[in-house]
């Protein structure tokens, strides 16, 4: 069995947005979306390879935080 494209704790970026929008959960109001470039760090792998990312800023309020395809991402950094 292959193993799968991220861990939690990875760093990704956003590479492509399947979709106008998502779903997104956020503690900024109102809640924005995620933009092609934009880097976050894989939380969980939800299933069937959709992953659960997070962008938070610098003081670690979260952006947003919403489901990926593998396909969506790209690895910048494996902690």
């Amino acid at each position: 069995m292959p193993s799968p494209p991220f861990y939690p704790a990875d760093l990704v970026r956003v590479v492509s947005l399947e979709g106008e929008e998502r779903d997104v959960d956020s503690s900024v109001d109102p809640p924005r979306q995620p933009r092609i470039g934009e880097i976050g760090t894989i939380v969980d792998e939800v299933g069937d390879g959709i992953y659960l990312v997070e962008r938070s800023t610098d003081d670690g309020r979260t952006l947003w935080l919403a489901e990926f395809l593998a396909s969506e991402l790209e690895l910048i950094q494996r902690l």
